[in-house]
């Protein structure tokens, strides 16, 4: 069963991070994860931006899961969003989204 991966970037209105980042842990990502096929969720914080991005994005999410069919899992993130299921915050400035499927033999243990 292919290992897929839902990469979200997004930048946040200024001054509301720690709005953001409640909402994000205590209510986005439940609701993901249980109305898609994702298993798993992380999000991170940029450290060292690329000097060449005038504003790159400050949070990386990724959301974990594996699924036979991978689009699937990304239908029902959108299927909970259009039934309300799936809130958005006003705290979202930006936002850049994709699906990832892993390419088999393409994982280096170390």
């Amino acid at each position: 069963m292919p290992r897929i991966r839902f990469i979200a970037q997004v930048n946040v209105v200024d001054g509301r991070d720690d709005e953001f980042n409640e909402w994000h842990t205590n209510v986005h990502m439940p609701e993901v994860l249980a109305a898609s096929g994702f298993t798993s969720a992380q999000r991170f914080r940029l450290v060292t931006p690329d000097a060449a991005d005038p504003k790159p994005f400050r949070y990386l999410i990724i959301y974990e899961g594996e699924c036979d069919d991978p689009k699937k899992a990304l239908d029902g993130l959108w299927k909970g969003v259009a039934e309300g299921k799936v809130g958005m915050s006003d705290t979202l400035a930006s936002t850049w989204m994709a699906l990832y499927e892993e390419i088999p033999g393409a994982r280096m243990p170390k």
